[in-house]
């Protein structure tokens, strides 16, 4: 099932949102009440007397130039003076305290591969899900790190070991949904804790449900969430990294790794119906030629106000030649 934003705004490529002429403030308006027109007649989820829960776990490294990158991530769209966003230890703090008081719906965390050489790439063994420090020693200071334990990879298992660790700890501390995006992704907190109270629904609803930026893969023929911004609820983010084991995964994966493709594919691989959000038609993030601090930084403050952005629903030119040429169905 397709789902998520089933409606038709602005014209435009998700990477060449059309221009507005108008100033700013009147711009970002005006894109955001475009926005909203589809929600006009629909009571939001988060009307009910439980908010949804969403972990944001945000992918980086112990190099240095990750650790600087962390810094410009903490200053921008972690930075906003919400208490709905919030350190994923604060969020824990919150609901072992008192669930009917926790504010915090959107805890965060940055995901980095600790563990020594002697670990595998892909966590399927009885030693600890997650370690206090890196495998050195070292610890960043600001406590909003979480140190799998197992060796540093992008395409071998590192993202099935955070699901892996999202499923632990939503199912212990209630939360509905678990998020992965790159550390080059530019999110805009204001319209995720939109769409989290307009589509996501919580407990006991919030099953099979897979989202992300639609993107097709031909060889496994499955629809999948690009890899810069996706999420799955927390039974499905339970089923991958625990019902399947490092060696199905492994015999599932592209013969060219590829972790968010792969991913689609183990999600998939669910023998219930799997219910899909693409978000290509309302994208709440920024991806382009994100990955250095000044265009970062200057793209919080002079870009965001273009999101959402909206893209075809399927990129079919880029797979079938008879469809980019006008012959498909």
């Amino acid at each position: 099932m397709l789902g998520g934003f089933d409606f038709d705004m602005r014209r435009g490529s998700a990477d060449k949102p059309v221009p507005m002429k108008s100033s700013p403030l009147n711009r970002q308006l005006k894109n955001m009440q475009e926005h909203l027109k589809a929600y006009k007649n629909e009571i939001p989820l988060g009307n009910g007397s439980r908010k949804t829960s969403v972990l944001l776990g945000i992918f980086s490294s112990n190099i240095k130039k990750y650790k600087l990158k962390r810094k410009f991530i903490r200053d921008t769209y972690l930075g906003i003076d919400d208490p709905r966003l919030c350190k994923l230890s604060e969020y824990i703090r919150q609901m072992e305290a008192n669930p009917q008081t926790a504010v915090c719906q959107v805890p965060y965390t940055f995901i980095i591969a600790a563990g020594g050489s002697d670990r595998p790439f892909d966590h399927d063994d009885s030693e600890p899900l997650t370690v206090p420090t890196y495998v050195d020693g070292t610890v960043d200071p600001e406590d909003d790190c979480t140190f799998l334990n197992i060796r540093e990879n992008m395409e071998d298992g590192k993202s099935a070991t955070y699901f892996k660790f999202g499923a632990s700890i939503g199912i212990q501390h209630s939360i509905d949904y678990i998020v992965k995006l790159d550390d080059d992704t530019l999110l805009s907190p204001e319209l995720l804790l939109q769409f989290i109270e307009d589509d996501l629904p919580p407990a006991p609803l919030n099953r099979r449900i897979y989202g992300g930026r639609g993107w097709m893969t031909r060889s496994k023929s499955i629809l999948y969430g690009a890899g810069q911004f996706y999420f799955m609820s927390t039974d499905l983010a339970h089923y991958v990294g625990n019902v399947l084991t490092a060696a199905d995964r492994k015999a599932m994966t592209h013969s060219r790794k590829t972790e968010d493709a792969d991913m689609g594919v183990f999600v998939f691989s669910h023998p219930r119906p799997i219910k899909f959000i693409n978000m290509a038609k309302g994208q709440i993030w920024r991806h382009q030629e994100m990955k250095k601090e000044e265009a970062f930084r200057k793209a919080w403050k002079t870009r965001m106000r273009v999101l959402p952005l909206f893209s075809k629903a399927l990129p079919w030119n880029h797979f079938c030649i008879a469809w980019g040429a006008g012959e498909g169905l």
